[in-house]
């Protein structure tokens, strides 16, 4: 506690003393002229000056625990001003002056009371004067550390397998889309995104079979009508009627998944018939 402070609470609360001791002498001679008997009218003066140091501690508690000040603090503090007034000028002779006078220790009383008991309202910060300082276990920490937490709690989106060299196949009865739609919708791919694996799996290619030859064009056309024509033949598997007549002239070939109906051969050795070019 600073010097200061110890001397002005030692100034008010020897003006208290001296304000009370002068109220006190005046309420206890009110008190005698009015009739009371000694024992009361010395005890009287502390009911009445210390009512109004009651109500002033009284409404101080309510204020230090954030509440409004009581009803009966206000009503005692009330009460004990105007008893002690009254005391104080009743007992003074009936002159302005002297009334005056009279009322001078009540009123010292009640504001050394109220300086003792109240203390000052900080001032309020200027509009330019800076703000204090935050103290810096309060700051959060903006450090590498802090960065590499903000880091490592962010999203990391989620990892596409690339794109494989062959076409997806697609489900039985179904037309699947086209190569360019297909690689325009699947997103790009992350590779460089930590424990990224690709889920690359072989898909099968597409064969192609060759086209068949004439030979064999003619050598089906000749099996499915056996007791054709070579116009016939020939309009069947779609060649001149030349080529037929020139394929047919000589042995055919047997045609590739198809079997001859009516005219095969009675003798077949390793799968081909006796006398015909193997396929």
């Amino acid at each position: 506690m600073a010097l200061t402070t110890i001397t002005s609470r030692a100034a008010a609360a020897l003006v208290a003393a001296v304000a009370g001791f002068a109220s006190y002498q005046h309420i206890y001679r009110v008190a005698i002229t009015a009739g009371e008997h000694r024992s009361v009218s010395a005890v009287l003066p502390l009911a009445i000056d210390g009512l109004i140091l009651v109500a002033t501690l009284a409404m101080l508690d309510d204020k230090r625990n954030g509440r409004l000040p009581r009803m009966s603090a206000r009503i005692a503090l009330a009460f004990g001003i105007l008893a002690t007034l009254a005391a104080n000028i009743a007992s003074a002779q009936p002159t302005t002056v002297a009334r005056m006078v009279a009322a001078v220790p009540a009123v010292s009383f009640m504001l050394a009371v109220e300086v003792l008991a109240r203390s000052g309202k900080p001032i309020p910060a200027a509009a330019g004067q800076p703000a204090t300082a935050v103290p810096s276990a309060a700051v959060p920490s903006t450090g590498p550390a802090r960065q590499r937490s903000a880091a490592s709690e962010t999203v990391r989106p989620e990892t596409v397998p690339p794109e494989t060299a062959g076409p997806v196949p697609a489900p039985h009865g179904t037309d699947p889309a086209p190569a360019g739609r297909r690689r325009a919708a699947e997103p790009a791919a992350t590779n460089g995104a930590p424990g990224y694996r690709p889920d690359v799996r072989p898909r099968p290619a597409r064969g192609r079979g060759k086209a068949p030859t004439a030979a064999q064009k003619v050598a089906s056309a000749a099996a499915t009508l056996p007791e054709g024509t070579v116009a016939q033949i020939a309009a069947h598997a779609g060649v001149a009627e030349s080529t037929a007549r020139r394929h047919l002239a000589a042995t055919p070939p047997v045609p590739i998944g198809v079997r001859r109906v009516g005219a095969v051969p009675a003798r077949v050795a390793n799968g081909h018939p006796v006398g015909a070019a193997a396929p």
